[in-house]
């Protein structure tokens, strides 16, 4: 979890009571604890840290017997976190030329919906795009850029048309811890948290006055696909 668990102990008069010792325990979902053990501080407040299983999870922190306190229990519960991509509302906005030129941008809209903060992850979009003459899929990956109070991902892309009329992606989106990432890159063998749905396609179409260059292909295809 990004934030410890916490208890506060009082008396039954509501005073904070400190050093009493709390027992800490998973009972449901898995995952671990820091430790198993601890004692409250001055203002009565005892915590761990939970490393959250695969599954829906629970945690029981309980009290035991301290001068006026009585015995008892408390439970956290976690649900195990979500991220689902939704094709309504999502879309593909053709922005402009670069100004040399070489390419038309685009900003890819993603909707989505989450039951965890994205802005406490790294987000790796995952695309596969199929170009309108061909069959071949080719997969790219892109850093997403957060809007939380639209709940949408977003990043741009850049395009060369020559004779294609549109090209199909389909997105998938993964968390990955921040601490995960280096110089902008994930790091050899990390694990996303979670990976959302596989949304799309979603058609970039080309648009009046796109660039179209003779790159010495046989056939109509995208020339580009830039950063």
């Amino acid at each position: 979890m990004t934030s410890p668990l916490q208890v506060k102990v009082t008396d039954p008069s509501g005073n904070p009571v400190s050093n009493a010792q709390v027992s800490w325990e998973v009972v449901e979902g898995g995952g671990t604890l820091s430790t198993n053990t601890t004692s409250t501080n001055a203002q009565g407040i005892a915590e761990v840290n939970w490393v959250y299983g695969q599954e829906n999870g629970k945690v029981r922190a309980t009290v035991n017997n301290h001068g006026d306190c009585t015995a008892n229990s408390v439970d956290f519960a976690a649900s195990a976190p979500q991220l689902s991509l939704s094709q309504t509302g999502s879309s593909v906005v053709p922005k402009r030329l670069r100004s040399n030129g070489s390419c038309y941008e685009y900003d890819y809209i993603i909707k989505y919906s989450s039951n965890i903060d994205l802005s406490q992850y790294y987000i790796d979009v995952k695309g596969e795009f199929q170009y309108a003459s061909e069959t071949e899929t080719t997969s790219y990956f892109k850093q997403g850029i957060l809007d939380a109070a639209n709940n949408t991902i977003s990043y741009m892309d850049c395009f060369t048309f020559e004779d294609e009329a549109y090209v199909d992606d389909w997105f998938t989106v993964a968390l990955y811890k921040k601490s995960d990432v280096q110089d902008g890159k994930i790091v050899t063998g990390a694990v996303p948290v979670i990976i959302s749905n596989k949304m799309g396609p979603i058609r970039t179409a080309k648009p009046d006055g796109a660039p179209r260059f003779d790159t010495g292909n046989s056939g109509p295809r995208v020339a580009q696909r830039g950063n």
